[in-house]
């Protein structure tokens, strides 16, 4: 009869009481997680900003002409609630924004699938669309007003092609950079087409695709504010234009503030839609 010998250190910690003098395992705090750690850190470096403008302001290092006092700045804002032409403004520029985004989302997500599905037409127009990826799309602004007319189509449409081209792209490159094994895997599962796109395809792309989306929102609501500077007759882009034209810097500065707190609301909506779409990939 043999006696087999097993190391102290390869006994399971369950059964290995601790020893009398020896100083217990400290378990460590459980800190904050990388969405709360940033919103924290921009919240602070905001209200930092504040009171430096602040202070700056009331004992005059610049002028009130190039940035007002944050105090001002809100009780103008807290003056333009009260107002409906502020709501009307905001009312257009919202459905531009909400349109853009929902269309150019849609129209990138299907352009990409086809460049996934069909190579050799995402060969011959990915170079168009990086090519207008870098150029300004409001210098067609003018070509839109003739061929539409001065109203919320022709910004939703030039604002949709911004949000498109970035969302076509970044779908192309994620289904394109799926590993083969998951195509095989599909086929040696009998998969449908459906089956495929939407439970193997999608999925593994997913991170590319909610890249694109990110920029495509961030280009809708830049496109949108763009064109309603240039020429348009309402929305918070073109009021902004006419209050900064007639020197009215406090309100301008408000619809601003507007226009950086919807930024912020688009951000932390998107935040919620990626854990929504990317919910148990690496669980």
């Amino acid at each position: 009869m043999t006696t087999s010998y097993v190391a102290e250190d390869d006994l399971p910690t369950e059964t290995m009481p601790p020893k009398p003098g020896q100083p217990q395992p400290v378990r460590r705090k459980r800190g904050l997680s990388n969405g709360a750690l940033s919103a924290l850190s921009t919240l602070g470096l905001i209200v930092i900003f504040l009171v430096f403008a602040e202070i700056g302001a009331q004992i005059g290092l610049w002028s009130d002409h190039i940035l007002p006092a944050p105090s001002v700045i809100l009780g103008e804002l807290v003056r333009l609630l009260g107002e409906p032409q502020f709501w009307d403004d905001a009312a257009r520029t919202g459905v531009e924004v909400a349109f853009s985004i929902v269309f150019g989302a849609l129209l990138g997500f299907a352009a990409g699938l086809i460049f996934w599905k069909l190579p050799a037409v995402g060969r011959i127009f990915e170079p168009y669309l990086v090519s207008f990826y870098a150029v300004p799309l409001v210098l067609f602004y003018p070509v839109m007003i003739v061929l539409v007319g001065i109203n919320a189509t022709s910004v939703i449409i030039l604002a949709t092609v911004m949000a498109a081209i970035p969302m076509a792209l970044n779908t192309a490159v994620g289904l394109n950079s799926m590993p083969p094994v998951y195509m095989k895997l599909a086929r040696s599962l009998k998969a449908s087409p459906r089956q495929t796109l939407f439970a193997i395809a999608i999925p593994a792309a997913g991170p590319y695709i909610v890249a694109g989306l990110r920029l495509a929102v961030v280009y809708a609501l830049i496109g949108t504010i763009a064109m309603e500077f240039t020429t348009a007759q309402a929305g918070l882009g073109y009021r902004i234009r006419y209050l900064y034209e007639i020197f009215n810097n406090n309100e301008m500065y408000a619809y601003i503030a507007v226009v950086l707190v919807l930024s912020c609301i688009l951000t932390a909506l998107l935040t919620v839609v990626e854990r929504i779409l990317l919910r148990g990939r690496n669980r």
